[in-house]
């Protein structure tokens, strides 16, 4: 099978789960056999356009000539059966799926966010879970300047959202959609997408080749630095806690000032700072959980599968996607968002259980052999593939019918 991924890569500054997804996909559909091209474009080149150039860009977050001319030409070079479209934002555009569609070939797009429907594709305002666009138009997300706190920057993304609709390019250019969890499929079906193209794989990570010994001690999170993530509330829970183990947090970002005066005072908490993926698994090795308190919806997170890679159980709140993708008393605990109370029980529940977190620990490494690890989750993959080159069989049929 030949299979041509198109993606626009995230700004290097900003290190992108998606970005590792799609290297990570190519690769393993390599090495079970498929001829694979990637057809990419890289938001680190804007930076380097003349202002006249980058004027354009909304225009071309909309409608890209280039990016339709880009993927034409990968097609018309590589022959592909099974176009692969990923993030498109913001130099593919949509308008991408489009072309792929024009080729013949089935076409195929994995949903890493919510940009179709929210313009901040995040679901989320003020650090908090929004659904005033969900089912409806964008017009909310320019009232309240949804992306980067700024109308006339998300007048563009809105511009895209009702555009593309308004087209059919969401409705009649792709066979399948591949959606990280079950919650991140059901708003789409919620907003009124056919639930008929809509289909589940979750995400994946390498084996790492080394795992939790015993109960682990202490507890990590690994996250960005920002208000969604919940930190604060985490940092809250361990005040409460009082537990005679480490909290390590691994990572940075806006915040990072304003949780280091929150922690000030607090017994055993460690700012590790950004690490390398190396070591940050390392460290996550030793840990009883990898703790997720997030206050928005997640989609999928990769950490979360290198967790359970690593036999590591997860403590996370109870909303969107995390409540799918970790069991509740069985690979982790849940507990309510924003409560730091109940978080602080879930967090002495471990700490004072050595048998327990074993035995979750167990059950998640057993989730990631079954469920995550690449063999089956790229055998999930190219089972879709199969789906969508039937199904772009059957409408070619039907359009030739009626011819």
């Amino acid at each position: 099978m030949r299979v041509l991924i198109a993606h626009n890569r995230y700004r290097s500054e900003q290190p992108s789960g998606e970005n590792v997804v799609v290297d990570d996909e190519a690769r393993l559909l390599a090495e079970h056999g498929c001829e694979v091209e990637l057809v990419q474009m890289r938001s680190d080149e804007i930076a380097d356009w003349p202002a006249s150039k980058k004027a354009l860009l909304p225009v071309r977050t909309v409608w890209s000539r280039e990016g339709r001319k880009l993927v034409a030409d990968a097609v018309e070079r590589f022959r592909p059966d099974v176009v692969h479209v990923h993030n498109t934002f913001p130099l593919l555009s949509p308008a991408a799926l489009r072309t792929a569609r024009a080729s013949g070939a089935a076409v195929v797009a994995t949903m890493h966010n919510f940009r179709p429907l929210c313009a901040a594709a995040t679901f989320a305002r003020d650090g908090k879970v929004c659904t005033s666009c969900l089912g409806r138009g964008p017009l909310p997300a320019v009232v309240h300047g949804c992306y980067r706190d700024s109308r006339l920057a998300t007048v563009p993304l809105a511009a895209s959202i009702a555009a593309h609709r308004l087209a059919g390019t969401w409705r009649n250019s792709v066979d399948r959609y591949i959606f990280p969890s079950a919650f991140a499929r059901s708003l789409y079906v919620q907003a009124g997408w056919s639930p008929d193209r809509l289909v589940v794989k979750p995400n994946t990570a390498p084996e790492p080749g080394f795992g939790r010994t015993g109960p682990g001690r202490g507890f990590v999170a690994l996250s960005r630095f920002s208000r969604e993530k919940g930190l604060d509330t985490l940092l809250d829970a361990w005040r409460t806690a009082a537990i005679d183990e480490p909290l390590t947090l691994i990572g940075s970002g806006d915040l990072d000032r304003d949780l280091r005066a929150r922690a000030a005072g607090l017994a055993n908490v460690e700012f590790a700072g950004q690490l390398s993926h190396e070591d940050a698994l390392a460290r996550l090795a030793g840990a009883r959980a990898l703790v997720v308190p997030s206050r928005w919806f997640e989609v999928f997170p990769r950490t979360i599968v290198e967790a359970y890679a690593l036999g590591v159980p997860v403590v996370a709140s109870r909303l969107g996607s995390l409540v799918d993708i970790v069991e509740h008393d069985v690979t982790g605990l849940h507990f309510e968002p924003d409560s730091p109370d109940e978080l602080a029980a879930s967090l002495r529940r471990l700490a004072n259980a050595d048998a327990l977190t074993e035995d979750l620990g167990k059950e998640a490494r057993r989730r990631y052999e079954n469920e995550l690890a690449a063999g089956p989750t790229t055998r999930r993959l190219l089972a879709i593939y199969g789906e969508a080159l039937a199904q772009a069989a059957s409408s070619a049929a039907l359009e030739a019918a009626w011819a």
